[in-house]
C-alpha cells in the first residue's frame, strides 16, 4: 500500500509541475512563425491566472489550466498602427491562440495546438539579469 501511495503521489507531483507551474511567470517567443511579425512573444503572469505579450501591440486576457489544456479568453490590446502585412498577421495569430489549446511543456519549450490543428513551438525567454542596487 505505501508503495502504491508513493507511486500515485510522484506521478501527481510531476503531473502539476508540467502545468502551471511550469509556465506561471515565464515569457516565451514564438519560433518558426507562420506570421509575417519578427517577433512574438506570450508570457504569463506570477500571481494571477493572465497572460500577455507583444506582436506588433501589447496583448493581454486570462487563462485557464486544464490537464493538458489552456484556455485563452479573447485578449485586448494597444491599438498601434504599422504595416499592414504586421496588423494582418497579428490579427491572424491573436484569432489563432484564442480558445481552448492543447498544451505541452518540453525543457524550455511550450507548445499550444489549436482546434483547427495549428501548431505554435514557444521557447521560453531567458531570464533578464538582476542589476545591482
Amino acid at each position: 500500500m505505501d508503495k502504491l501511495f508513493c507511486s500515485v503521489f510522484a506521478f501527481l507531483s510531476l503531473a502539476a509541475c508540467s502545468g502551471k507551474d511550469a509556465i506561471v511567470g515565464n515569457e516565451y517567443v514564438l519560433t518558426k512563425s507562420p506570421y509575417a511579425a519578427e517577433e512574438i512573444t506570450l508570457g504569463f503572469a506570477k500571481d494571477e491566472n493572465r497572460y500577455f505579450g507583444q506582436v506588433l501591440n501589447y496583448y493581454f486576457g486570462n487563462y485557464t489550466l486544464g490537464a493538458r489544456t489552456i484556455k485563452l479568453s479573447a485578449p485586448a490590446s494597444t491599438k498601434m498602427a504599422g504595416p499592414v502585412e504586421i496588423m494582418n498577421a497579428e490579427n491572424e495569430y491573436l484569432r489563432d491562440i484564442t480558445g481552448s489549446l492543447e498544451m505541452k511543456t518540453e525543457d524550455n519549450k511550450l507548445i499550444l495546438k489549436n482546434k483547427a490543428g495549428k501548431e505554435f513551438v514557444f521557447e521560453k525567454k531567458p531570464a533578464a539579469p538582476k542589476q545591482a542596487e
